[in-house]
């Protein structure tokens, strides 16, 4: 059971949409060992569930990556009793998904959180397709058909709303508390080329020590080509079209995509809504840097 400790923080925010109620997170009853696995979006996020499953439990031994690893929040599919029902019955540790900023969830000490962070340009990118992988029932009938159009609305978003949650409200939420020892910020391109360094952070910031063995299996299992081969453990059941979950799994497809004029106005963008050293992480990847303060002076 989890010590006596009071969430945090106190004022929390509520979000709720089509697809979200963070009053979901209320009804659960946290325990010691809860893990939660964060990012705005299409950052790595199921890669980063499969990661964990398999440091915590060693193998991937489940029909659907949602059967030991749900997304918290989603209501669209589910009814909040049906969802904290669920929850209740995982065993422990729980791995826990969400969409949420940080002053959207609840915070004990005891939780390990991580956080997914990747370059906006790739975001924005695979974030339109994996709308327009949505079964048709799904599809928001507001996506625009030209890619571009979808990047001029997405990428000036500065609030959360259904169609384009906020990308930078979301790293500026997480970044604030990026020093707290049971927060653990992870960028998307070390998780994918450096897979190796990231595995080690990961089971370090969890505590669990991995051996040769077990990490060649987390390699191997975590790799794009496995979970492309074995895709139907990983995309949710009756939302997606077959085999579109598991998109691309690279960086650098803006390249091709977008003008001069909307490269310029993102780093325009960037600039603006991070601080200088969150915003050269964001886009250049490595090591995060030190910080001297504590979140929340």
């Amino acid at each position: 059971m989890m010590a006596n400790h009071q969430s945090f923080p106190q004022n929390r925010i509520v979000i709720k949409d089509k697809q979200r109620d963070s009053t979901i997170w209320d009804l659960i009853k946290p325990r010691n060992t809860d893990i939660v696995i964060c990012s705005c979006y299409k950052s790595g996020t199921t890669l980063t569930q499969q990661i964990v499953n398999l440091i915590v439990n060693g193998d991937d031994n489940f029909e659907s990556l949602y059967d030991i690893s749900t997304w918290v929040e989603r209501i669209f599919i589910t009814t909040p009793e049906e969802k904290m029902y669920f929850v209740e019955s995982l065993p422990g540790p729980r791995i826990l998904k969400s969409h949420l900023l940080f002053e959207a969830l609840p915070y004990y000490p005891e939780w390990k959180y991580i956080y997914l962070v990747r370059d906006g340009r790739d975001v924005g990118v695979s974030y339109y397709h994996h709308l327009r992988s949505y079964l048709p029932e799904y599809l928001n009938e507001n996506l625009p058909e030209n890619f571009s159009d979808f990047w001029d609305n997405w990428v000036e978003t500065k609030e959360d709303k259904f169609e384009y949650w906020s990308y930078w409200k979301h790293i500026k939420s997480w970044w604030q508390v990026r020093n707290l020892p049971n927060v653990l910020l992870v960028h998307y391109h070390n998780l994918i080329y450096d897979k190796s360094q990231e595995i080690d952070r990961i089971s370090e910031f969890l505590n669990l020590n991995i051996n040769t063995l077990k990490k060649e299996m987390i390699l191997e299992k975590s790799s794009l080509e496995y979970m492309k081969l074995n895709w139907q453990k990983f995309q949710p059941v009756g939302v997606f079209q077959p085999n579109t979950f598991i998109n691309k799994g690279v960086n650098g497809r803006w390249q091709n995509l977008l003008t001069t004029e909307q490269l310029k106005r993102y780093e325009i963008i960037i600039s603006e809504e991070l601080e200088p050293e969150c915003a050269k992480w964001v886009k250049n990847a490595g090591f995060l840097p030190e910080v001297n303060s504590t979140a929340f002076d």
